[in-house]
C-alpha cells in the first residue's frame, strides 16, 4: 500500500490532503490539514505577492513538508490557483518555495480545475446528463456533459471574491442584487446551460456550494449529516439567500459553519448562483462533496478515468471501504449475492421496484461494519457508519433505508423515534420495505455464517402459506440452515408466510 499526499495552494488557505492507495488502484482520504493565508494581502496595488505572505507560506509548507516525510509518503502532488500567474513576482514565489521545501507546484488552469472537478463528479454521482456549476474566489466554470461525454465548458472571468471587491462600495442589499445583475448580463449568451431537457441534472461543486449546503442542513435541521449530493430545492436556497442578503456581514462577521474567509465573500458567491437559477430552468440542484483533489486522485490512482469514468461507482465506492475497513477474509460480497438471489426469488411476494437494489446492496457490503467497533449489537454500529460513510452513487434516502436495513436484521432494535428522525427522507411504504429487505439480508448473513460460501444457489417454491427454500450447495451445510432459520418468525411478520429451509 502506498500514500499519496496532495498540497493545494489558493488564495486564501493551504491545504493538505493524505490518501491510502492500495495494490488495486482505489484510494481514501485519511486526513486534511487546513491553513487560512491571505496569499493576494494587498495585492491589487503591484501585483506582487508581499514578502511577509511569501514567508508565511514558506513555514506552513515546511511544517508540511516534515509531515510528509513522516507519513513516509510516496508521491507528493502540488498544485496552485492560476491566480499567480497575475503575479509579477510568481516566479522568485515559487523558486524560493522549491529551494526551502523541495515542494515543486503546479499552476493549474481553470480548464484543468473544471476537468479535475468533472472527473470527481461523473464518478461520485449517479447522475448521467448534468450541468456542473463551481464558483471560485476569482472565476466561475461550467460545465455541460452528457452519458459521461463533455458537451461544453465555460470559464468565466469572476467568482465571490473578485465581485465582492467590485461592489465593496454598496451596502449589502445592493452589492447582492448588483452582483445578480451583473452576473445574468455576463452569462445571458450561454443558450447551451439554460436550455436543458429533463433529464439534465445540476449539481454544484467547490467551497461555495459546499457553504450554502451546511447553512441549508442547518436551517431546516436535516436529519442526515452529509454533504454529499444533499438535494436543495429553489426554496431551500431563497431562503438562504434572503437571510445571507439581509446580513450586515463585516470584516469580523461569522456564519456559524462557514470560515470567517468565507463569510465575507458569501453575499457575492450566492448571488451568482441566484443569476445561473434564474436563468436556468430547472428548481433543484445537488450539492457535491468531491472536487479538485479528488478529481486529482482518481486520475492518478486509476489513469483509466483519464479516458473514461468508473463504469459502478457504487460498486467502487463499497469496495473501497470493504478494502480498507473489513477484516480479510471476508464475504460481503457473497452475501450480497445471496440477497441479491432471494430478492429475485421472492419479488412476487415483497413486490420491491428495482431503486431498492441499491439499498440492499449498500446494506450488504457494509453487513459486518459494526464487528470494526463492537461484536455486541454490530447492527446498531453499523447503522451509524452507513450513515456516516461517504458512498457515492446512492441518493440521502437510500443511504438511510440501507442504514435501517442493516439495524433490522435485528428486529428488537427497531425504534420508531429512529425511524421519525428521518420523516422527511423516507415514507411508510420505506419502512415496510426495509423490514422486507432486512429479512432477506438476515437470511443471506445466516448462510454463509461460516464464511466458507457453500450456499451456492437457492431456489424459493411459494406454495400457499409457506415458502420453502432449497439451498444448492458445494459442501453440507447443517450449521448454516440451522442459522438461517433463525429467521423464521421474522419472516413470518414480513412477509406472512412461514418458511422451511432445505
Amino acid at each position: 500500500m502506498g500514500k499519496i499526499a496532495i498540497i493545494e495552494l489558493n488564495t486564501s488557505n493551504i491545504n493538505l490532503v493524505f490518501a491510502d492507495v492500495n495494490k488495486n488502484k482505489s484510494f481514501l482520504i485519511y486526513d486534511r490539514v487546513s491553513v487560512p493565508c491571505n496569499l493576494l494581502k494587498d495585492f491589487e496595488q503591484e501585483n506582487i505577492i508581499k514578502s511577509t505572505i511569501i514567508k508565511e507560506v514558506v513555514c506552513v509548507l515546511s511544517v508540511f513538508k516534515r509531515m510528509i516525510d513522516a507519513q513516509e509518503i510516496t508521491e507528493t502532488i502540488c498544485v496552485a490557483t492560476n491566480k499567480i500567474t497575475e503575479a509579477k513576482n510568481q516566479n522568485g514565489f515559487l523558486n524560493e518555495i522549491f529551494s526551502i521545501t523541495n515542494l515543486k507546484f503546479n499552476i493549474l488552469t481553470c480548464e484543468e480545475e473544471i476537468n479535475y472537478i468533472y472527473t470527481a463528479v461523473i464518478n461520485s454521482f449517479n447522475k448521467p446528463k448534468g450541468l456542473i456549476i463551481n464558483v471560485n474566489e476569482y472565476s466561475t466554470e461550467v460545465l455541460l456533459y452528457n452519458r459521461r461525454n463533455i458537451l461544453n465548458t465555460e470559464i468565466l472571468p469572476f467568482g465571490a471574491v473578485s465581485l465582492t471587491n467590485k461592489f465593496n462600495n454598496l451596502s449589502q442589499s445592493e452589492l447582492t442584487n448588483a452582483v445578480t445583475n451583473y452576473v445574468l448580463e455576463q452569462i445571458k449568451g450561454l443558450d447551451w446551460a439554460f436550455n436543458l431537457d429533463e433529464e439534465y441534472e445540476i449539481i454544484g461543486a467547490g467551497s461555495l456550494f459546499l457553504n450554502l449546503g451546511e447553512i441549508s442542513r442547518r436551517a431546516k435541521k436535516y436529519p442526515l449529516n452529509c454533504e454529499h449530493n444533499y438535494c436543495m430545492t429553489e426554496e431551500d436556497f431563497n431562503k438562504v439567500y434572503l437571510v445571507v442578503s439581509g446580513l450586515d456581514i463585516t470584516k469580523n462577521s461569522k456564519i456559524k459553519g462557514v470560515s470567517a474567509t468565507d463569510t465575507k465573500s458569501l453575499p457575492a458567491g450566492l448571488s451568482i448562483v441566484k443569476a445561473f437559477l434564474t436563468s436556468i430552468n430547472k428548481n433543484s440542484f445537488s450539492i457535491s462533496k468531491t472536487g479538485l483533489v479528488e478529481g486529482i486522485l482518481l486520475n492518478t490512482t486509476i489513469p483509466l478515468t483519464l479516458e473514461k469514468p468508473i463504469s459502478d461507482n457504487l460498486g467502487y465506492s463499497l469496495q473501497v471501504l470493504n478494502e480498507y475497513y473489513d477484516v480479510k477474509p471476508n464475504n460481503a460480497e457473497h452475501i450480497y449475492n445471496l440477497s441479491m438471489i432471494l430478492f429475485k426469488q421472492l419479488k412476487v411476494l415483497h413486490k420491491l421496484n428495482r431503486s431498492y437494489v441499491r439499498v440492499l446492496r449498500v446494506a450488504s457490503y457494509m453487513s459486518t461494519c459494526g464487528l470494526r467497533v463492537t461484536s455486541d449489537n454490530p447492527e446498531k454500529i453499523s447503522f451509524n457508519i452507513i450513515l456516516a460513510s461517504q458512498i457515492f452513487g446512492v441518493s440521502h434516502q437510500e443511504l438511510v433505508l440501507s442504514a435501517f436495513v442493516s439495524l433490522l436484521r435485528n428486529a428488537d432494535n427497531f425504534n420508531l423515534s429512529d425511524w421519525v428522525k428521518f420523516k422527511d427522507l423516507v415514507s411508510e411504504e420505506d419502512l415496510e420495505a426495509v423490514k422486507k429487505l432486512a429479512v432477506i439480508l438476515e437470511i443471506a448473513i445466516n448462510l454463509d455464517c461460516t464464511k466458507f460460501g457453500n450456499v451456492v444457489d437457492i431456489s424459493c417454491d411459494i406454495l400457499g402459506d409457506s415458502v420453502i427454500m432449497k439451498t444448492i450447495t458445494k459442501s453440507e451445510v447443517p450449521l448454516e440452515i440451522m442459522q438461517a432459520k433463525l429467521a423464521s418468525n421474522n419472516f413470518k411478520k414480513a412477509y406472512n408466510k412461514n418458511l422451511e429451509i432445505l
